[in-house]
């Protein structure tokens, strides 16, 4: 999220933003407890930066399972999301995005190239050029089959919270009962972060789900640069950035 926001940077999030709830994590310790959703009271939009926790067990680099995220929504429920020559273009239309976004590189990755780790497993895609891809919305019917279940076993594990999705042989089961077609229960959105050239978002993970989302963020409320002090008790003074204490991020 570079250009936005900066290690050292802390942020307030409004976890109101989009649902009221009761607590899902025991304050202080971080530890996460089962929680209840009590009402909707928004949707995130485009261009929102939204905090979430991240899929556990999604990477083999497992000090990401159940860390939070910040990135930026491109996509919701129901859209049609493609990226040509590092444009985003939404139902058709160009998105456009904020000025904080950050492109390092110059070179394009034609739209034949194929990267490596790109989400869903086995598409030509990669980061420059992508898609085109539909964001599932809740209550979607999803047909699967042993031909595809690579490329919706993230988005119906996701969805319905729990991996327990698995391909035997030529039968798929949830939760032990065969099944040929899942039905979606969550809205699901599509994420990038800011620096677009080096970020883990969903042109890699696949999309995020309304009960991975934490909330929004709004602003940052302390910020000190890691890398500078001063020596002595109050050498961390020369270490804030008091031009970004209560900056407001969009």
């Amino acid at each position: 999220m570079e250009n936005t926001l900066l290690p050292g940077d802390f942020i307030i999030v409004n976890e109101i933003a989009y649902n009221i709830s009761t607590p899902k994590e025991v304050p202080l310790v971080g530890l996460r407890i089962p929680y209840t959703k009590i009402i909707d009271t928004g949707k995130p939009g485009l261009k929102d930066l939204v905090v979430f926790e991240f899929p556990s067990g999604f990477t083999v680099d497992s000090s990401l399972n159940n860390s939070k995220f910040i990135k930026r929504v491109i996509a919701g429920p129901g859209d049609t999301l493609q990226i040509i020559d590092k444009e985003f273009y939404v139902n058709g239309e160009l998105l456009k995005l904020p000025n904080t976004i950050k492109i390092l590189e110059k070179t394009l990755r034609r739209g034949w190239v194929k990267e490596d780790g790109i989400y869903p497993p086995g598409e030509k895609w990669n980061r420059d050029n992508y898609g085109p891809i539909v964001v599932p919305s809740n209550g979607d019917t999803i047909k699967i089959t042993p031909k595809n279940f690579e490329r919706w076993q993230s988005v119906i594990v996701m969805d319905y919270g729990e991996r327990a999705l698995l391909l035997e042989g030529s039968v798929i089961t949830l939760s032990g009962k065969p099944i040929t077609e899942y039905v979606t229960t969550q809205d699901h959105y599509f994420v990038i972060g800011d620096n677009i050239d080096v970020s883990l978002d969903s042109r890699y993970f696949g999309f995020i789900t309304d009960n991975m989302i934490i909330g929004k963020a709004m602003f940052i409320y302390w910020s000190i640069n890691p890398e500078k002090s001063a020596p002595g008790p109050l050498g961390f003074l020369s270490a804030i950035r008091s031009n970004r204490i209560f900056k407001s991020v969009k």
